[in-house]
């Protein structure tokens, strides 16, 4: 039984993180709920019904506690590093809210302390646990497609006042969120498009823009991205579409895989003719592989659970959380200066 602590009491804990917990029974147990609202943090627990789990208004007593074994951050971004860093110096795993943080800097101070710690660290960039995209991978590693030469991504919502009820300002102070929807969920996106890949990115050009919403840090973005075999890519990533989607487009030589959130047919493989004499304009086949179960959050959640008993090390690791933290604020500084940025 795997013992949770969880900092913050907001709209992922309420939506994602306890869910989650409460229904892997038998495998993971909350202990603590942590909050700086006191009242948000007995609401919850009274709303998950979750006897006996104590109440703290202050993280750094959290960590210290004998009866966590793992830590669930999900607070603020620039609040990330330092309560990363202390549950690790506390040898307690951590299960910390997307993104990593908001500089190299702290990524690498987290990083660091989770190795020297010898603790496990997971990101929760749930578009990887989606059902739709954990299938796309296995066609796309399979490599019936071929060599991919492109990927194209989308993610967008109406907005982090709808999602989060307008409770949540700090997602409109730079300083606290590190900007708008590029690294709010551009990081997912971006993260996704790597994933598929399987290649590191080495340079990007981006266009970040305050369309529609009148808030100090962008609210629609579009990067292009090379990846370190010459191919490229590029993401888009939008706080003011409705409804929400999430699409994804694998070009290769025999062919393409889409995805689609929601739609009836999330995933589509089309193959075409290729060949001497073949007209590679005409459609093979097209082929609609099956969907396992689950969603995102829950398979995410239960993922590092599993990590932690099996004592297993996390795929999404604070090195893969680190690196789409590069691209993204690369992204930041292509945009501030006009031009296309390497990441080292």
């Amino acid at each position: 039984m795997v013992r949770v602590g969880i900092i913050g009491c907001g709209k992922i804990t309420e939506r994602a993180s306890l869910p989650n917990l409460v229904n892997y029974k038998g495998k993971a147990k909350v202990t603590c709920l942590c909050d700086i609202i006191k009242g948000r943090a007995q609401d919850l627990a009274k709303r998950f019904n979750l006897e006996g789990v104590d109440i703290l208004v202050d993280w750094r007593k959290l960590v210290r506690r004998n009866d966590v074994d793992c830590v669930f951050v999900n607070t603020p971004n620039y609040l990330h590093e330092i309560m990363a860093v202390g549950a690790a110096n506390n040898k307690k795993h951590i299960l910390v809210e997307k993104p990593l943080t908001i500089s190299l800097k702290a990524a690498d101070n987290i990083v660091k302390a989770a190795k020297k710690k010898g603790v496990f660290l997971m990101v929760e960039q749930t578009q990887r646990f989606d059902p739709v995209h954990r299938t796309a991978k296995k066609v796309i590693d399979s490599g019936i497609l071929g060599k991919i030469h492109n990927i194209r991504g989308r993610i967008g919502h109406a907005g982090p006042e709808y999602w989060s009820q307008g409770k949540s300002h700090w997602f409109y102070d730079k300083k606290k969120s590190g900007g708008g929807c590029m690294i709010d969920i551009g990081v997912h996106i971006a993260d996704l498009v790597r994933w598929f890949k399987a290649k590191r990115v080495v340079e990007v050009f981006a266009r970040i823009q305050t369309l529609e919403k009148k808030l100090p840090v962008d609210d629609n973005a579009t990067v292009f991205l090379k990846f370190e075999d010459g191919t490229k890519g590029e993401f888009e990533c939008s706080w003011t579409t409705r409804p929400y989607e999430v699409l994804t487009y694998v070009y290769g030589e025999k062919g393409r895989l889409t995805t689609n959130i929601g739609s009836s047919q999330p995933v589509v493989l089309t193959l075409a003719k290729t060949g001497k004499g073949e007209d590679p304009n005409c459609v093979l086949k097209q082929e609609f592989p099956q969907i396992g179960s689950g969603g995102g959050w829950e398979n995410a959640i239960h993922y590092f659970i599993d990590c932690v008993i099996k004592g297993r090390k996390p795929f999404v690791s604070g090195e893969e959380g680190r690196e789409t933290t590069k691209i993204i604020l690369a992204a930041y500084e292509s945009n501030k200066r006009g031009k296309w940025v390497k990441i080292k």
